[in-house]
């Protein structure tokens, strides 16, 4: 008997989610099964398969034998996710669940478009995971999400890219910093000065980076914290200096905690970006989504823009 029709879909999920996670525990809550029921799926596929699949003598891994599946299993399921789209679209109903995936940056205004959006179509409900970039690109590429909200776009792929708005990203400082309120400060002022930076990779950190080499700014330190957040406590904090998207800092701003450095040439402005797999299957409910985010969306940004 072949193998697709001694294995479920069920274990192949099981193998999926522990091979993304790298603990059976983490597995079972994705999966919202217990964690003795993910060791058992995997157990059965094991005895199916005829070889070990996953190695958790030292720390969770997939042997070689688990890796080839898994690859097949992630093309199976995603191929049963397109099929389910698909039907879906046949029934000409902008309803059904969106799978959304937003970059870390991004969390702080896509919660609010998506609010607007369901309270103009009810029928539509949303999973929506915020990311670092490479985890969105490779969400994106296996076509495990609708679509995805971010700053550049991956290569590699063919997607379908909607720019919505304009991202601008300036340098922030307390406002008793020496920087503070002076006017036209130039670039080259940086380099005395000890900037806090994302973790890299992060396109905020890129950002920065151009923005320093095109100037040629070498600053006198660089501290590494991670997440927007922490950025903006050190900064309040008085470690430093962070280059930040507004989107992050207006309520610090509004509240007199932060204040945006004047230094020529920023704000940097990039683009929002909605993002779509070329071959993803168009529903009604992702049509309305970005029929929405393309206009109404749009308008909803240039509002809060600081």
């Amino acid at each position: 008997m072949k193998l697709a029709q001694r294995l479920t879909l069920k274990q192949l999920r099981s193998l999926v989610a522990v091979a993304e996670t790298a603990s059976f525990t983490q597995a079972a809550r994705l999966l919202h099964l217990t964690q003795p029921a993910v060791s058992m799926q995997l157990k059965e596929l094991e005895t199916v398969v005829g070889q070990v699949l996953v190695d958790g003598r030292r720390e969770i891994r997939l042997t070689a034998a688990g890796e080839a599946l898994v690859r097949r299993a992630r093309e199976a399921l995603a191929a049963l996710d397109l099929a389910e789209v698909e039907l879906k679209s046949m029934r000409g109903v902008a309803s059904g669940t969106l799978e959304v995936v937003a970059i870390t940056t991004a969390e702080y205004f896509v919660p609010h478009l998506l609010a607007e959006f369901g309270r103009r179509h009810p029928d539509i409900k949303f999973r929506l995971t915020v990311e670092n970039r490479e985890r969105v690109h490779a969400l994106l590429q296996d076509q495990r999400v609708d679509l995805a909200i971010m700053g550049q776009p991956p290569r590699g792929f063919a997607l379908r890219r909607i720019p919505f708005a304009p991202h601008r990203l300036s340098f922030v400082a307390r406002p008793d910093h020496p920087l503070a309120g002076r006017p036209h400060i130039p670039p080259a002022a940086l380099a005395g000065e000890r900037l806090l930076l994302r973790e890299r990779g992060s396109g905020t950190r890129t950002n920065l980076e151009r923005f320093l080499r095109v100037h040629g700014v070498q600053p006198l330190a660089a501290d590494e914290l991670g997440s927007n957040e922490t950025l903006k406590q050190a900064v309040m904090a008085g470690m430093g200096v962070a280059f930040l998207s507004h989107h992050t800092f207006a309520m610090e701003l509004e509240s007199g905690r932060l204040l945006r450095l004047d230094v020529q040439d920023t704000p940097v402005i990039r683009e929002w970006n909605v993002l779509v797999h070329a071959e993803r299957p168009m529903t009604p409910a992702l049509e309305a989504l970005l029929d929405f985010l393309q206009a109404d969306g749009a308008a909803m940004m240039r509002a809060r823009t600081v």
